[in-house]
């Protein structure tokens, strides 16, 4: 089965205590840490998650002509 490439990558910060700092998601895979300002004098906890689609369960809306917030709420 080939690999499927990540289409981002979820960027989280945790603290000593294993609290979330900060998230964000990123187009790119992150090589280095150079932009964490603080690197050198402080600790960073961080996870990598790459975000994989999951083309088995893909919501299509199509001839969409007003917001109907129904449409986009699955499994509630």
């Amino acid at each position: 089965m080939p690999s499927i490439k990540p289409l981002a990558y979820l960027v989280e910060e945790f603290d000593a205590d294993n609290k979330l700092v900060w998230s964000g998601l990123m187009a790119s895979e992150p090589r280095e840490m150079s932009w964490f300002k603080d690197l050198k004098s402080k600790m960073h906890n961080v996870t990598i998650t790459p975000l994989i689609p999951d083309t088995t369960n893909i919501i299509k809306v199509t001839n969409v002509k007003k917001y109907d917030s129904s449409r986009f709420v699955t499994g509630l």
